[in-house]
């Protein structure tokens, strides 16, 4: 006598119902396990997604400069140094072999008003005819660049002039003035642009920025000594080697820092995180996987006359390994689906656990001018979505594996007598 394949599913999914609570713990480990999985893969995925596209957005063949003991972002904090760049660094660095461009920056926080209320932004003296080289995409929404030697006009970042409190209304608009408070001293722009919609690119929130020329940086803060330098190389393949040259000439007065470098170092942080968040799941699909042994031997016991009555009818061992083996991969088909379908959504959940702010802090904040938050949306592959239906089946039949071996080696005799 022979039993189809549907038929085995049909009696396990009766055995499923006829024990409701055990089954239903069961298949709640596996879910969990599996969700937790899927949330963390897929949303280290998109951190990592996010950080390469603020690299992309800066170009990897770009440093960034700053006097030693004062973390370099563009928007100043952290220690005071004693050594300050001046137009003489630009100068030798400039002359480093595999140096393209050295750029240098002014970068103050301060406060402006938008529609009555007070907020952080960061007003940046730089080249502004190299604003697109230096990020990448980067264009006017409207308006013109002011001119260089103006030290009243500016062009502004699309989140001053379209900040999300204000339901989409503009509040600054070209030729408009903005006014800002830098270290209790109130100054007004001539707003002659408005940059297009932009986002972070490493250290700077962009959409959150009052660029004006280097030379009105100059006459209005009174320095010739600039806050940092951007230095481009020759190709991202330099940036190695003139990052260590600019560390050799230097030694501890600047810190140079390359987008890769910190892409290595963000991704080593975050695939220790995230095998650590991620063992959690394995330890919960474990758990399940117990879970399933102890029912499986549980559902042999108590239907022990049933496979002696199956055995006596004449089906055979792999007859019988197959119907508790399709019941325990039941349990992970339901499992795994429903993980999925919970991973799907803990993965959004999740997301401002794998968001934080670079160096500098992040965009809009009490003391964050100038950082550029690196926020991720989960990336759900089709390959990730697979193993997060297949791995749980394959944890649930490996469970099942051995209890319905023994459910097949039992003897008809003898199950039959077993009351």
């Amino acid at each position: 006598m022979r039993m189809q394949v549907s038929d085995m599913f049909k009696l396990a999914f009766k055995a499923l119902k006829d024990r409701k609570l055990r089954s239903l713990l069961t298949i709640l480990g596996i879910m969990i396990g599996s969700a937790m999985i899927l949330a963390l893969i897929a949303s280290s995925s998109g951190l990592s997604a996010g950080v390469q596209a603020q690299i992309e957005k800066m170009g990897a063949n770009t440093l960034t400069v700053s006097s030693g003991r004062s973390f370099g972002p563009p928007g100043g904090g952290g220690g005071q140094s004693t050594f300050q760049l001046s137009q003489d660094d630009v100068n030798t660095i400039k002359s480093f072999q595999g140096v393209s461009d050295v750029i240098p920056y002014y970068s103050r926080g301060v406060t402006i008003v938008l529609g009555g209320t007070s907020t952080p932004a960061t007003l940046n003296g730089v080249d502004l005819n190299v604003l697109s080289k230096l990020y990448k995409g980067l264009s006017l929404y409207d308006g013109a660049l002011p001119d260089p030697y103006d030290p009243s006009a500016a062009v502004v970042g699309y989140g001053i002039a379209f900040p999300s409190e204000a339901n989409g209304s503009q509040l600054t608009n070209v030729n408009g003035m903005i006014s800002v408070t830098l270290q209790n001293s109130k100054l007004a722009f001539l707003v002659r642009g408005i940059l297009s919609e932009f986002g972070s690119a490493m250290f700077s929130n962009i959409d959150d920025t009052i660029f004006i020329s280097l030379q009105a940086a100059q006459i209005l803060l009174k320095t010739s000594y600039f806050t940092g330098l951007y230095v481009i190389t020759d190709t991202p393949d330099d940036v190695a080697v003139v990052q260590q040259n600019i560390e050799s000439y230097y030694g501890t007065d600047v810190r140079a820092m390359s987008a890769s470098s910190m892409l290595s170092s963000i991704q080593s942080i975050q695939s220790q995180m995230t095998l650590y968040l991620a063992s959690i799941g394995g330890v919960s699909l474990f758990v399940a996987a117990v879970g399933i042994v102890n029912t499986m031997f549980v559902s042999v016991m108590e239907r022990t006359r049933e496979i002696g009555i199956l055995k006596a009818l004449g089906y055979r061992r792999k007859e019988i390994m197959g119907m508790f083996l399709s019941e325990a991969a039941l349990t992970g088909v339901i499992g795994g689906i429903l993980g999925t379908l919970f991973g799907y959504a803990l993965a959004y959940i999740m997301g401002g656990a794998f968001s934080f702010s670079l160096p500098g802090g992040g965009s809009r904040g009490p003391g964050s001018f100038g950082g550029g938050g690196v926020t991720s949306s989960p990336v759900f592959t089709p390959e990730l979505i697979v193993f997060s239906l297949l791995f749980p089946i394959g944890v649930a039949v490996l469970a099942g594996l051995y209890p319905a071996w023994r459910a097949a080696r039992m003897n008809a005799v003898v199950a039959l007598k077993y009351e």
